[in-house]
């Protein structure tokens, strides 16, 4: 890199740290104690939504059984979800805390359904509705940790230490995201990825009516979803540059997550047939 390059490069980690020092104190809450995991649990398996998680669930159970489980969003609406029993809930779309139908769905799903010890990880923004806490006071199973999404940048040492203590973590603009955030923060050596497709690009179309379609598929509705616009936190339909650049931070996101597993001396590793995530070691089951 040239010396001109790399006088670019810190000025610009310098604005960003500085930004994020701001950010931290507006944002950021105490986050809840992180479960401890069972004893001799060293690896995880995050449950993503994607289309191939029914696969893997189907052809590799010897695999899942023998791990811990994270599951995310709107699992717990599946038959999956009491089929394995996962130990950890992430969860972290905002539309959650927005949408009556979607927060009633998963909370009264998890509620019913939970016969054993969950830990259910939820944003602090979530603090500010009680709607779906009182969903969940009837079931003694679901212990409810905090998490902080304040999207951090800057220096790498300055990254690391924020991720490490939960002040803050790699901008989340989808759920995996978080799950990998909050896994690196417990006692897990290494967390597969399971069901992180993330193939959407073949998916985005664009009507005569200039309106912007994409077609999100999900391992529990792989048969009957359709292409539908991408709803903003506003309930706007997002255009296509909208959609692409948070497709641009996420990808990104997945590269910072990784460096920062492997100076903790972690593995991340996808074992998600046909994924478009470009960051991960992969290995085929």
């Amino acid at each position: 890199m040239k010396r001109i390059d790399k006088i670019a490069k810190w000025g610009s980690d310098l604005n960003q740290t500085l930004m994020s020092l701001i950010k931290i104190p507006l944002l950021s809450r105490r986050s809840s104690p992180l479960p401890v995991p069972k004893e001799g649990e060293r690896e995880l398996v995050i449950l993503a939504n994607g289309p191939s998680l029914s696969r893997t669930v189907a052809e590799h159970r010897d695999f899942l059984r023998d791990r811990a489980l994270l599951a995310v969003n709107l699992c717990a609406t599946s038959d999956i979800y009491t089929d394995l029993k996962p130990e950890y809930y992430v969860i972290a779309d905002p539309l959650f805390w927005i949408v009556d139908e979607k927060r009633e769905a998963l909370f009264g799903s998890i509620a019913a359904k939970t016969d054993w010890p969950l830990h259910l990880f939820v944003p602090s923004r979530a603090l500010t509705d009680r709607k779906w806490r009182k969903i969940l006071e009837g079931n003694p199973n679901v212990n409810v940790h905090i998490y902080n999404t304040t999207p951090v940048e800057g220096f790498p040492a300055f990254e690391r230490l924020v991720y490490r203590k939960g002040w803050g973590m790699p901008r989340p603009h989808n759920v995996l995201i978080p799950s990998i955030a909050v896994a690196l923060r417990m006692d897990f050596g290494k967390i597969y990825l399971a069901g992180a497709d993330h193939s959407w690009l073949p998916e985005i179309s664009v009507t005569d009516d200039n309106c912007v379609l994409m077609h999100q598929k999900h391992f529990y509705d792989r048969d009957t979803s359709k292409a539908d616009t991408v709803k903003k936190e506003d309930l706007e339909s997002a255009r296509l540059h909208t959609i692409l650049y948070h497709m641009h931070v996420a990808f990104k996101a997945y590269h910072v997550l990784d460096a920062y597993a492997r100076k903790m001396g972690k593995k991340i590793i996808n074992i998600t047939p046909g994924s478009f995530i470009d960051a991960f070691e992969r290995e085929k089951l």
